[in-house]
C-alpha cells in the first residue's frame, strides 16, 4: 500500500489536497474539517474521495469513537505537516502578538496542584505584564489520565496534569514536561507516635486521608502495601489536592501527596513533610495542547509562558 504513495510522482498531486489531509487526520471530522479550511461539506467529502483514490487508501475509517485515521494516514502526516508549516511560514506574514492589547481568556483542564502551584505564578506574571488575558480552569475526570484529543481540540486551549504516557499520545496533541514532583507523607506536628521518622509500619497502621479520582479499586499507594503484606486504613478519600493538609492538620490522619505543595502547606499548618516509606514513582506534570491552537500566536506567547515559568519554579526547588 505505501509503495504506491512513496513512488508518486508529486505533478500528479493536487497539493491544496495536502491541506484538506491535514485538516481530516487533525480534526477527525469531515464537518470541521470543511469549515476549518473553508469548504462545503459536499466539497470535503468529495476532496476526501479524491485523497482516497490519490493515495489507494482508506485515510480515515469510522468506528465507534468516530473516525480514526489509517496508519498510511499516520504516516502521511508526519512529513505533510512539517512541509506545510515550512510553506506557511514561508509565505504568510507573521502574526505579531501583543499580550497587553487583548482581552482573550484560555480555558485550563487542570487540577487544584496545578492551580496553586503554576496557575497562581502564571497569574502574577500576566498581570504584571498582559493585564487583560483572563484564564478559566476546569477539573478533569482523572489526574492521570490525559483528557481526549477532542476535548482538547473545542473545548480547552491547555490541560495540565500528571500525565504519565504522554509521549505516546495521539499524534495531534502536543506536549511539554513542566517538572518532576516526588511522594512526601504529611502528618501533624502534634502527632502523638509519629515524630520526625515515618517506618513503614507507622505508614501502614495509620489511617490515611486519600487523593482519589478512580471511583473504585486500588490506588498505587494501595498495590505497593499490599505486595509488603499490609492494607492501607482509608478514613477519607477526596479528589482535592488542597484538601489534604487542612484534613490532616486538625488530626492523628496520615496523607501522601506531591512534595511542592506539602511544603508550601507545611509551616502555616503545622505540618511534618516526612519521606514516604515506598517506592512510589514521581509524578510528571505536563501541559498538552492540540495542534489546532499550536500555530496560534496568543497560545504559543501563553505555553511559552507557562514553559518559563515551570523551569524557573524547578530550578529553585
Amino acid at each position: 500500500m505505501m509503495t504506491t504513495i512513496h513512488n508518486m510522482n508529486l505533478q500528479s498531486i493536487d497539493l491544496n489536497l495536502l491541506v484538506v489531509l491535514e485538516a481530516l487526520v487533525e480534526e477527525c471530522n469531515v464537518t470541521r474539517a470543511a469549515k476549518r479550511v473553508g469548504l462545503s461539506q459536499p466539497a470535503m467529502s468529495n476532496a476526501l474521495a479524491r485523497l482516497r483514490r490519490t493515495f489507494d487508501d482508506p485515510l480515515l475509517v469510522r468506528t465507534a469513537e468516530g473516525m480514526v485515521p489509517t496508519p498510511a494516514a499516520h504516516a502521511l502526516i508526519i512529513p505533510v505537516r512539517q512541509a506545510l508549516a515550512q510553506l506557511r511560514e514561508a509565505l504568510e506574514e507573521k502574526s505579531v502578538f501583543d499580550p497587553t492589547a487583548t482581552e482573550r481568556t484560555f480555558h485550563l483542564l487542570t487540577t487544584d496542584y496545578a492551580e496553586i502551584t503554576l496557575v497562581a505564578p502564571l497569574l502574577q506574571m500576566l498581570r504584571a505584564n498582559a493585564g487583560s488575558i483572563k484564564l478559566r480552569t476546569q477539573r478533569p475526570r482523572s489526574v492521570f489520565e490525559p483528557p481526549s484529543t477532542s476535548s482538547l481540540a473545542d473545548s480547552f486551549d491547555f490541560a495540565v496534569g500528571f500525565y504519565p504516557d504522554a509521549l505516546v499520545l495521539d499524534t495531534r496533541l502536543h506536549s511539554a514536561l513542566l517538572w518532576e514532583e516526588r511522594n512526601v507523607c504529611i502528618v501533624s506536628a502534634k502527632h502523638p507516635t509519629i515524630n520526625g521518622r515515618l517506618s513503614l509500619k507507622q505508614f501502614a497502621e495509620a489511617e490515611h486521608v486519600a487523593l482519589f479520582y478512580k471511583p473504585q479499586g486500588p490506588g498505587v499507594v494501595d498495590t505497593l502495601l499490599a505486595q509488603k503484606g499490609y492494607t492501607r486504613k482509608m478514613a477519607v478519600q477526596s479528589p482535592h489536592f488542597a484538601s489534604l493538609p487542612f484534613i490532616v492538620a486538625g488530626t492523628n490522619l496520615i496523607a501522601t501527596m506531591p512534595e511542592r505543595m506539602a511544603h508550601q502547606f507545611a509551616r502555616q499548618l503545622k505540618l511534618q513533610v516526612l519521606p514516604v516509606p515506598l517506592d512510589l514513582p514521581a509524578f510528571r506534570l505536563t501541559l498538552l495542547w492540540h495542534q489546532r491552537h499550536h500555530s496560534d500566536p496568543a497560545h504559543r506567547w501563553l505555553r511559552s509562558a507557562m514553559i518559563e515559568i515551570a523551569t524557573k519554579l524547578a530550578m529553585v526547588s
